[in-house]
């Protein structure tokens, strides 16, 4: 399951799961490329890593041109694509209690992102003689979850535009698929900001009873999954939305 050799753009790369597979993937001897908009994040990647890093919106077009212009002239060639960038704002709750920007800027960045990077890194996989492309969906995407509409809706999409990509470039030589992971470790980070210390320790224990294997995850166990879509052991793989979530959803 090695990528020696191979190039992996990450975006939300600079912490959480981003982070997590950036640094397995490193072990494994992969050339790799963060794009965030957290700066001192980037910044400690790159010393730590030796990534090439792009700070940014990624929702914003430029950003993934750019992300991709860096790719090519850093390393000629891109092999994998990890589309985990994302957001889960405390405030985006129910649809009648969810303000309209607060609903745009979620689909925006959970998945508008996601068709912008896929769009620009395409032609660029093709090229090289295919890749693979994994986004981070959730099984909010599968099962909504209360009072997250626009998460669980952004999520739904992320799992359809996996299917919609391996349907139309199998051809190609590119693999499409996604990890719909449950509770991990630690709330988004931009839910971390809304939440004080008590509310999320609350928030951990609660996980862990709901969860039938008794315990959130962890970045690493689900980094892993996303390395496994992303590698050479999943090559017939195509168009699945893999759920690690410790069979929450059997609930």
């Amino acid at each position: 399951m090695g990528f020696e050799g191979k190039v992996a753009l990450i975006t939300g790369g600079a912490s959480g799961l981003g982070l997590a597979v950036a640094r397995q993937m490193a072990d494994q001897g992969a050339r790799l490329l963060l794009v965030d908009w957290n700066e001192l994040g980037l910044q400690a990647a790159r010393t730590s890593l030796g990534a090439a890093v792009l700070h940014g919106d990624v929702s914003e077009e430029s950003v993934a041109t750019g992300a991709i212009d860096l790719a090519r002239s850093e390393f000629g060639r891109l092999d994998v694509l990890f589309n985990n960038a994302g957001i889960d704002p405390l405030k985006a709750r129910s649809v009648v209690d969810t303000e309209i920007d607060d609903w745009d800027r979620v689909i925006d960045v959970n998945v508008r992102s996601a068709f912008l990077m896929s769009r620009a890194a395409i032609p660029l996989m093709r090229a090289g003689g295919g890749g693979a492309i994994v986004n981070t969906a959730s099984i909010a995407g599968l099962k909504p979850a209360g009072d997250e509409a626009a998460y669980s809706v952004s999520k739904a999409a992320m799992v359809s535009l996996t299917t919609s990509l391996a349907v139309d470039f199998a051809k190609d030589g590119i693999r499409a698929n996604c990890v719909c992971p449950g509770f991990m470790e630690m709330v988004m980070t931009d839910r971390r900001r809304d939440l004080t210390d008590e509310q999320q320790r609350a928030r951990a224990e609660g996980a862990a009873a709901r969860v039938p294997l008794g315990r959130q995850g962890t970045y690493e166990e689900v980094a892993k999954a996303v390395l496994f879509l992303a590698g050479g052991d999943a090559s017939y793989i195509t168009g699945a939305a893999l759920v690690v979530d410790g069979g929450l959803l059997l609930r």
